[in-house]
C-alpha cells in the first residue's frame, strides 16, 4: 500500500448520484461500489477498464484507477497513466495503459509518478461516434501516492502486431525500421504515417478487388501506424521531432526510414499513433531521383498529370482561373517546374493531363507550355501540340493535351476525338494521334486519356457508389470508360491502321476492373512487364499505387523496350510546390524551378523501338 504523500485539488465535484450512495453500474449491470478514495484502497485495474475489445466495458462509469504517470502531454490536455510491470495481467488483448484528462496543464506531473484518479470513463477522439480512445473523461479527483516510481518497461514491436488496440495508452517502442508511407500532414499536422512493413501499396493495386483487396487493407492496418508530435496544433512553426527543419536535403520523402521511435499508443481520429516523447534515434532520408529513368529504344513517351496548369487569358490576367495558380506569378512557378520536369524527360511525344481547356491558340494553356519548352531547350526547342480542330475538348474545365517533338516524329493521319456515351461527362475526352518516325520507322497511335476520379462520392448515384471492394466510386464509369476506349480503337478513328499506346490518368490502380478489361482485350501493361510489383505514381492515405498508366495494343508490344515512372512528386512534400498561400516566409524560400513536386502525380516514361522488329507492322 501506497500512503497519501500529497492530495492534490478537487477537479470537478463527484456527482451527485455517486456522493449519495456511492455506486455506479458497471459492466453486466454490477454495481461498482467505491472506496473511500486513499492510495492503496481498492481500485479497477486498468486493462479492465480498458476490456479486451474496441470500447471499454466502463464507458459512463466513476472508477478509482492507480499506476504511473508514463507522459503529460498538455497538447493533448492530460497524461497517460499505465500499470506498474507487477500489476499487470496476463491477457495480451487488454491494454495497461490509460489517458486522464485533466483539461488545464498539470505542470505538477510528471513522468514517474504514481498516482491515484477518480473520474468517469468516456471513449474520446472517435470520428462519427465509432470507437475512439479509452480515457478518465471527467477527473473528479487525483492524488500523488509516490513522487517517484519504476517506469513500466515499454512495449518493444519490431514487427505488425495481431492488432495496435492491446497497446492503446502504453509506452512502445519500435526498435526496427519504421518506413514513411506517407507524409501528407507532417508540416500540416506535425505527423506521418509510418509502416512496420516497408512502403505500402494500395490494396487494388496488388490484389483483386473484394476479399483479396480487403485482406491486403487488413494486412496495411496492422502494418501502419500514426507518429504524431501531441499538439494537436495546424501548421506549427517547426515539428520537434524531425529535428532540423525540412529542406532540400532533408526532404522527408515517402520512403524515408526511422530508427528507434517511442512513444505513447494513442487512438483519435479512427487512427492509432505513436504519440512521441522523444525524438527518432535514426533518420535515413529517401533519396531524390536527380536523373529520369531510362527506358531504351529508339523513342520514348511520356505521360504527365500536370495538376490543374491554368494560365488566366494568357497575357497575365484573368486570374483566379476555376483550377490552378490562383495569379500569374503563382502560374509562372508553376509553369518553370513543369517545363524542368519535361525538358529532364525530353520524350519524343507526350500525354498531358489537367491542361486548361481553352483551346489551341497561341494564348492557351497548352500553346503556352510548348512555346516555355522550346524557349529553355534554344536551338533544341522543336515541341509542337497536336490540334484536334476544335476550340474546346468535352465541356470539362479540363482537358488532355498531345505534344511531340518535330524533328523526331511526324503527325501521321488525323487527330481524333471519342466524344458521347461515357465521355459525355466524368470521364474526359481521349485524344488520339498517329505519329511516324521522322527517319522512318514504324507507326504508333498515342491515346491521351483521364478518367473519373474517385472523389465526390457523395454525389454519385446509386450505381457509381462504393461497392466496399476497394474500387471506390465511379469504378462503373471508368470500366464503361475503358470498354468505349477499345471498341473505338478497332475502329481505326486516326485512319493510319497503327496499334495503339493507350496512356494516361486513368484514376483505377492495377487490379481494379477497368485495368482487368483492358488486358482482357489484349493490352499489355507496360509498366507491369516492366516495373513489376514495385510500380507506383501516387501516393494517398498512407498508401502508393498506379493511377497513371502505359498499356501498348498487341501489335505494339513487341516494340517496348522499358517503362517506368520518375518518382519526382508523389513522394515529396507539397512545401516544395510553386505555391505561396498557407506557407511561412521560410517554407516559401523552398521553392526551385526544378522538376521536384511539380505535379501530384509523377510521370511515366515508355521506350520504344520504332525501327525493324521480326514479327511487328
Amino acid at each position: 500500500m501506497h500512503p497519501i504523500r500529497r492530495r492534490l485539488p478537487l477537479l470537478l465535484a463527484l456527482p451527485a448520484t455517486l456522493a449519495a450512495c456511492g455506486a455506479q453500474q458497471g459492466p453486466g449491470s454490477a454495481p461498482v461500489v467505491l472506496p473511500a478514495f486513499a492510495c492503496g484502497e481498492r481500485i479497477t485495474p486498468i486493462h479492465a477498464i480498458q476490456g479486451a475489445g474496441g470500447e471499454s466495458p466502463f464507458a459512463g462509469v466513476v472508477v478509482d484507477a492507480e499506476g504511473v504517470v508514463t507522459a503529460r502531454l498538455s497538447g493533448l490536455g492530460g497524461f497517460f497513466l499505465q500499470s506498474p510491470d507487477a500489476e499487470a495481467d496476463s491477457d495480451a488483448a487488454t491494454s495497461e495503459g490509460l489517458f486522464v484528462r485533466t483539461g488545464a496543464p498539470r505542470r505538477d506531473l510528471k513522468a514517474g509518478m504514481r498516482v491515484r484518479v477518480r473520474g468517469t470513463v468516456a471513449e474520446e477522439g472517435a470520428p462519427d461516434g465509432g470507437p475512439g480512445f479509452t480515457a478518465i473523461g471527467t477527473l473528479n479527483e487525483l492524488a500523488v501516492c509516490a513522487e517517484s516510481a519504476p517506469l513500466p518497461a515499454a512495449v518493444q514491436v519490431a514487427a505488425p502486431p495481431p492488432d495496435w488496440e492491446r497497446f492503446e495508452g502504453m509506452q512502445l517502442v519500435l526498435p526496427g525500421t519504421a518506413t514513411v508511407t506517407g507524409n501528407f500532414e507532417l508540416l500540416r499536422f506535425g505527423r506521418a504515417e509510418v509502416s512496420l512493413a516497408g512502403r505500402l501499396f494500395q490494396p487494388t493495386e496488388r490484389a483483386a478487388p473484394g476479399p483479396e483487396a480487403r485482406a491486403l487493407a487488413e494486412a496495411n492496418a496492422r502494418a501502419r501506424l500514426l507518429v504524431d508530435d501531441n499538439l494537436e496544433v495546424e501548421n506549427p512553426r517547426r515539428v520537434w521531432w524531425i529535428g532540423a527543419p525540412v529542406g532540400h536535403a532533408r526532404p522527408w520523402r515517402v520512403g524515408t526510414e526511422l530508427e528507434g521511435l517511442a512513444g505513447v499508443l494513442d487512438e483519435r481520429g479512427g487512427r492509432h499513433r505513436l504519440q512521441l516523447t522523444a525524438e527518432p534515434a535514426a533518420v535515413r532520408q529517401a533519396p531524390r531521383p536527380t536523373d529520369p529513368p531510362q527506358v531504351g529504344g529508339s523513342h520514348t513517351v511520356a505521360a504527365f498529370n500536370l495538376l490543374n496548369w491554368f494560365n488566366g487569358d494568357g497575357r497575365g490576367g484573368a486570374f483566379p482561373t476555376p483550377r490552378g495558380a490562383p495569379d500569374a506569378q503563382a502560374a509562372a512557378r508553376q509553369r518553370d517546374k513543369l517545363v524542368a520536369a519535361i525538358v529532364a524527360m525530353k520524350p519524343d511525344a507526350a500525354a498531358l493531363m489537367e491542361v486548361e481547356n481553352d483551346g489551341h491558340g497561341p494564348d492557351s494553356a497548352i500553346a503556352q507550355l510548348v512555346a516555355a519548352l522550346n524557349a529553355a531547350l534554344g536551338a533544341d526547342g522543336d515541341y509542337r501540340l497536336v490540334d484536334p480542330g476544335v476550340e474546346r475538348i468535352g465541356g470539362d474545365e479540363i482537358k488532355v493535351g498531345l505534344i511531340y517533338r518535330e524533328r523526331r516524329l511526324r503527325e501521321a493521319g488525323r487527330a481524333a476525338l471519342l466524344e458521347g456515351g461515357p465521355f459525355s461527362n466524368f470521364n474526359r475526352v481521349p485524344l488520339a494521334q498517329a505519329f511516324e518516325p521522322v527517319a522512318g520507322g514504324a507507326r504508333f497511335v498515342l491515346v491521351a486519356n483521364h478518367w473519373k476520379s474517385k472523389g465526390g462520392c457523395d454525389e454519385a448515384e446509386p450505381a457509381d457508389r462504393d461497392r466496399g471492394d476497394g474500387q471506390g466510386c465511379y469504378n462503373p464509369r471508368r470500366v464503361d470508360a475503358a470498354r468505349a476506349l477499345t471498341d473505338w480503337l478497332a475502329t481505326d478513328p486516326t485512319g493510319s491502321g497503327a496499334p495503339a499506346l493507350v496512356v494516361g490518368d486513368l484514376n483505377a490502380y492495377g487490379q481494379e476492373d477497368p485495368l482487368r478489361l483492358l488486358r482482357q482485350r489484349g493490352f499489355v501493361d507496360a509498366l507491369e512487364r516492366f516495373a513489376g510489383d514495385d510500380a507506383y505514381s501516387f501516393v494517398f492515405a498512407g498508401a502508393s499505387g498506379r493511377l497513371d498508366h502505359a498499356l501498348a495494343a498487341a501489335d505494339l508490344a513487341p516494340r517496348l523496350t522499358g517503362a517506368a515512372e520518375w518518382h519526382v512528386n508523389a513522394d515529396e512534400l507539397t512545401v516544395f510546390d510553386y505555391t505561396a498561400q498557407g506557407k511561412s516566409e521560410r517554407r516559401r524560400g523552398l521553392y526551385r524551378p526544378d522538376a521536384f513536386r511539380s505535379s501530384d502525380h509523377d510521370p511515366l516514361v515508355v521506350g520504344l523501338d520504332l525501327a525493324a522488329v521480326a514479327g511487328a507492322p
